[in-house]
């Protein structure tokens, strides 16, 4: 294994054991060891159209392209030059976490229709979760970050989490600088790490994302404009609103594991229940409409009714981060 690769295996071995974990990476390659090859295939009957990034299982440096899946066949996919670890889509404009050429630094990259690179950006860490406001106007991103003094080791990982102007590219603030409320009163801790950020369909100015603090996973509610968080409830992780936006799909953290159960709640109501599939998936999960979610175990793509019922379909084998296109949308 060439010294480039080897410290890129160190980093996601050493990533795997970041305190309430938000993700764990699969792979972390160079642009340049992607291949044209990897493509992702077609499993379900779903009519659906939905963007995901390729995950070949049998050579891992030729992960990372970027397709559009509709009506069982892929019908778009990106160059050499949009190769990602997390990536999200939604009013022409797409937003890709992944490596830089050097192999050993991370890229944000805003891409347009053609999925064409516009702006690109230095990362603080390893890419996480990425998400794109409906109108395109806003982007979210997480990344992992180490040596953090609370955590007292110099192999512990805490989290970052950033708004980006989608037109531009630039940072527009940082969920740990907002201020945060919690049942009326400001709420603060040393150890407060965010991620997930899920916005609200009807008002990019609006959104939703988890805190993590001490063995709590908070719901937070909050505004862009004002910079500022409410704590809603415990016990979620990488919150994902349906297109409806009244309800969320989660990661329920089971007690005393590394384990999570999807679950859904009433955003009204703050009540959940957890959904059909069985399997521990850490991911932030999607939406193909109101009523079916869709995710990944990091190698294929499943759908499963998000009220409850129905069993799970494997929707698209070797993909990952998948994002609902809506009907009509230029791609």
């Amino acid at each position: 294994m060439g010294s480039r690769n080897t410290k890129i295996l160190i980093a996601l071995i050493a990533l795997c054991v970041v305190g309430g974990g938000a993700y764990i990476a699969v792979a972390a390659l160079s642009p340049n060891e992607t291949s044209t090859n990897a493509a992702p295939v077609a499993a379900g009957d779903s009519d659906a159209r939905v963007m995901v990034r390729a995950v070949d299982p049998e050579d891992t440096r030729l992960n990372g392209r970027v397709f559009v899946v509709e009506d069982g066949k892929v019908t778009t996919r990106s160059g050499k030059d949009l190769t990602c670890e997390r990536v999200y889509y939604a009013a022409g404009k797409g937003l890709c976490l992944g490596v830089a050429s050097s192999g050993v630094e991370y890229t944000g990259t805003t891409f347009n229709s053609k999925l064409q690179p516009q702006h690109t950006f230095t990362l603080t860490g390893l890419p996480s979760r990425a998400r794109v406001s409906a109108d395109g106007k806003y982007g979210a991103m997480t990344v992992f970050v180490a040596g953090d003094s609370y955590r007292g080791a110099s192999a512990a990982f805490s989290t970052r989490t950033f708004m980006i102007e989608m037109a531009s590219g630039k940072t527009i603030g940082q969920l740990e600088q907002y201020e945060v409320i919690k049942e009326g009163e400001p709420f603060e801790a040393v150890d407060f790490n965010f991620w997930g950020i899920t916005f609200d369909p009807t008002d990019s100015n609006r959104f939703y994302a988890t805190l993590g603090t001490g063995t709590h996973h908070y719901l937070v509610e909050g505004e862009i404009s004002t910079q500022k968080l409410t704590v809603l409830r415990d016990g979620v992780e990488c919150p994902s609103l349906s297109p409806d936006g009244k309800q969320i799909a989660f990661k329920s953290r089971i007690e005393g594991t590394d384990s999570w159960r999807l679950k859904v709640l009433d955003v009204a109501t703050l009540k959940d229940h957890p959904v059909a599939e069985k399997r521990s998936i850490d991911d932030q999960v999607e939406w193909l409409d109101d009523h079916t979610l869709v995710y990944s175990n990091g190698t294929n793509v499943y759908a499963v009714p998000a009220d409850g019922s129905g069993q799970v379909q494997l929707l698209i084998k070797d993909a990952s981060s998948p994002v609902r296109i809506e009907a009509g949308e230029e791609l």
